[in-house]
């Protein structure tokens, strides 16, 4: 059986060695890149030695002004290149420490608080036989169960009340006269209409029966508000007195391991959250810059581009295939030697241009590989499965399936729904009787925290039985009316 945080320790552990694996094949593939370069320079310079061998001064003159002008001019390019290339290798290096700082001190506060955890668990059967002999935690769980039962018999009674009020309020918001008039505040000190518009809106109120209407109505939408308020504050009310008996369990904790072990987990969680945080802000920017060196690296950067493109260009010339074929039809034991290191470099160029472009596809791979895993890591963290309380059932997800991961035999999803298949819930000892619903115990342990939030035991009316009597001895029926039947559903009156 596994701890989430073995797991997800082993997990990162694997990420950091695909990523330091990533950074040294970047650096290799950077070197290699340069090399070329350099060789084709080396290249241009045994041709401008064929062309003072085969060529008169003026000529050769000619030539060389314009190799010189290409590899001058590809120079400058990559030693700007080679200084960008620094800047983004030391913001990255400057990253990767501080990374490792902050993941070294994760690891300090991760350890104090299992630690902490463990020690807390231990002694719960311990707290829990306290517990159930002591008076003041017994009369408060009391009190606990009294608020609970008046909260979700409120809650019932508002969503009864939210029922009624939808049904018998059918017949009154069918009705275009009555909701003309309720909108505009008829009968109300809103209503604001002078002259004929009053006249008119009196009429229309009197002959559908408005004023016994708006009474009726007005008390069927007032109740379940107030219903909804009550049952929020018996929620809260309950939300309170549970806050204390989570008090009382977390007080008889301190006093069996001498210090608040709650508060201590708590706070070193939050250090931990802070620092995933950090970690996650560092993380993106790694990728940055990490896929700018993986652009240089490549060569896709603009200006090794332009300084291929001017290398290259100018070992096209026509002179120069000219003066090749010169060279080749007229050989002679002088500038044998010299094709021989043209032959030489082109050899070179091929072979190292060929390690390139593989070890670039393989870069891709370990890209892919490296994404995939980092998705895995982010949810780990964000499921909270490195938490004490998370457990693995299946062992290979730290040898078998990881290394599969790794080498891209599986994808993350795959690994993670294998994940998800054998995760469990470790339960803390004791018999439940301290920190009663996990109210006050360590969120990292599966609890709640010290003080639930408002509504913490459901909405109005969740599942709960109930109701009212109805408005007025059955209030308004549709189709029915009000003041000896003045008033009628519908479009006619």
């Amino acid at each position: 059986m596994l701890t989430g945080r073995q797991t997800l320790g082993t997990i990162e552990q694997a990420l950091s060695d695909l990523r330091r694996e990533e950074s040294e094949l970047s650096q290799r593939i950077e070197r290699a890149t340069r090399g070329l370069t350099d060789l084709q320079e080396r290249q241009t310079e045994a041709y401008r030695d064929l062309a003072r061998f085969h060529l008169d001064n003026d000529a050769a003159g000619a030539l060389n002004t314009r190799l010189d002008s290409a590899a001058r001019e590809a120079r400058r390019l990559l030693e700007k290149r080679t200084a960008d290339y620094k800047v983004l290798s030391d913001q990255l290096r400057q990253c990767e420490s501080e990374r490792s700082a902050l993941h070294a001190r994760r690891q300090k506060l991760d350890a104090d608080r299992d630690t902490a955890e463990n020690q807390m668990d231990d002694l719960l059967e311990a707290v829990d036989s306290r517990l159930e002999g002591d008076d003041a935690f017994q009369r408060q769980k009391a009190a606990v169960e009294r608020a609970e039962e008046t909260a979700a018999a409120a809650a019932a009674k508002a969503e009864t009340s939210e029922a009624d009020r939808l049904e018998k309020g059918k017949a009154y918001e069918a009705d275009p006269l009555f909701l003309y008039l309720w909108d505009r505040g008829f009968a109300t000190p809103s209503y604001d209409k002078r002259g004929l518009t009053r006249s008119l809106d009196r009429w229309v109120a009197g002959l559908i029966g408005y004023n016994a209407a708006r009474a009726n109505y007005a008390m069927l939408t007032g109740i379940p508000e107030r219903m909804a308020k009550h049952a929020a504050r018996c929620a809260e009310i309950a939300d309170q007195e549970q806050a204390k008996l989570a008090e009382l369990s977390r007080n008889a904790m301190t006093d069996a391991a001498g210090t608040d072990l709650v508060g201590s987990i708590e706070t070193l969680s939050g250090e931990i959250d802070s620092i995933d945080g950090d970690l996650d802000q560092l993380d993106r920017r790694i990728e940055t810059l990490a896929g700018a060196l993986a652009e240089f690296a490549s060569g896709e950067d603009n200006d090794f581009q332009k300084a291929e493109e001017h290398l290259a260009s100018s070992l096209k010339m026509d002179a120069l295939n000219d003066l090749w074929r010169a060279a080749i039809e007229t050989p002679s034991p002088e500038d044998e030697k010299i094709v021989q290191r043209i032959e030489d470099f082109k050899d070179r160029i091929e072979q190292v241009a060929r390690e390139v472009r593989q070890d670039r596809e393989l870069q891709r791979d370990i890209g892919r590989r490296r994404a995939e895993l980092a998705d895995v890591v982010k949810r780990f963290r964000s499921n909270g499965y490195g938490s004490w309380e998370t457990t693995f059932s299946d062992d290979r997800l730290t040898t078998v399936l990881l290394g599969e991961l790794v080498k891209g035999a599986i994808s993350g999803a795959e690994y993670w729904d294998r994940a998800q298949r054998s995760h469990k819930r470790r339960r803390p000892k004791g018999r439940r009787v301290a920190f009663p619903k996990g109210k006050g115990l360590p969120r990292s342990m599966g609890g709640f925290g010290g003080i639930p939030g408002p509504g913490g035991f459901g909405g109005p009316g969740a599942g709960m039985p109930g109701g009212n009597d109805g408005f007025g001895g059955g209030g308004f029926k549709t189709g029915g009316g009000f003041g000896g039947g003045g008033f009628k559903t519908g479009d006619t009156f």
